[in-house]
């Protein structure tokens, strides 16, 4: 890693530190892609790729930068990066399918190239190829990403509600808002928890230090996720005529950040859509602050838990990462 980590001056440095990894992972996704994947053909490489193209690497970025903190090397850090970024990508794939999303950076979503049938069996070949790939490094690899797929899983299983399942939920009771947090630790927090936990696992780090690394990456997740659906909701105030087709989907934030219950009126009144939109632009500065502050509340855990490493690893990029990150990335959607 010595070819990419800068001499450490300052949070400023953070932002060329990390393109750096991202320009080193992008190089050897081009190059590892071929040999995860050898028994395709030629074309269902080129599929791949296109579908890993552009991506951001953040969780593949992680895995480096964890490595590195804790004294890894950058050889031993890529091969867990690659399958870590396979993973994101193929999670994608089923995610646009599910959601019947068509564009998926600035390009048509797989399943609309492909075909359905054909884009969920190559985002099952990408989940199956990682864990085959994480295995042959080591148990403790194969492991982490095996339960990392699962747990993605769940968080999407339960995402999905239906306006007619959300009118019954809220007004039989049934719903709870902390449904939100789960969500998000399930389908970002959890992947990004192991990316952090194979990096650890790569620089040879203690289970302990495996532990604190997942929750560091986990929080990190968390926070970047409610960063990116803050996002959404002032791209809703800037379009509103958008906000009737995403008012189920995106009930779960709705009903963890506003006054829950004026979204419950609202939403079961006869009016929905005029009323909705109503209540949309009175709840929204409530919401941008309560999800603002609660993005801090996940960096200053992650922080925490940075805090209970040894003093004897160096883990001042691992303090400056989580804000940046979040401001990074945001800054580039």
């Amino acid at each position: 890693m010595a070819r990419i980590k800068a001499r450490f001056k300052g949070r400023a440095d953070f932002p060329v530190y990390w393109r750096a990894i991202k320009a080193r992972l992008d190089t050897e996704l081009a190059r590892r892609i071929p040999e995860f994947f050898k028994d395709l053909a030629a074309g269902e490489i080129d599929t791949i790729r296109r579908i890993l193209a552009d991506g951001k690497r953040i969780r593949g970025c992680l895995v480096c930068l964890v490595s590195d903190a804790l004294g890894g090397r950058i050889e031993d850090a890529i091969p867990r990066a690659v399958a870590i970024e396979c993973i994101q990508a193929a999670s994608l794939i089923h995610d646009d399918y599910v959601d019947e999303d068509t564009r998926r950076r600035e390009r048509a979503a797989t399943w609309t190239v492909e075909g359905p049938r054909r884009a969920v069996l190559l985002g099952d070949l990408m989940f199956a190829t990682a864990i085959e790939k994480m295995m042959a490094i080591s148990r403790q690899d194969g492991l982490a990403v095996a339960q990392a797929i699962a747990t993605m899983a769940s968080g999407a299983y339960r995402e999905p509600m239906g306006p007619l399942d959300l009118a019954r939920a809220l007004t039989g009771g049934t719903y709870r808002p902390e449904l939100y947090d789960r969500i998000i630790h399930l389908k970002t927090g959890a992947l990004f928890g192991v990316a952090a936990k194979v990096g650890a696992v790569a620089a040879r780090a203690s289970p302990a230090m495996r532990t604190l690394a997942f929750e560091w990456g986990a929080r990190v997740g968390e926070a970047y996720q409610i960063a990116d659906d803050l996002e959404e909701v002032l791209t809703l105030e800037a379009h509103p005529e958008i906000l009737p087709e995403r008012i189920s989907r995106l009930a779960p934030l709705f009903l963890r950040f506003s006054r829950e219950e004026n979204f419950q009126a609202s939403y079961l009144s006869a009016e929905r859509e005029a009323d909705f939109r109503e209540w949309f632009r009175n709840a929204r500065p409530v919401m941008e602050t309560r999800m603002r502050h609660e993005i801090t509340a996940r960096l200053d855990r992650a922080a925490k838990a940075v805090g209970d490493f040894p003093e004897t690893v160096d883990t001042r990029w691992l303090r400056a990462a989580p804000s940046a990150i979040v401001r990074i990335e945001s800054e580039s959607t």
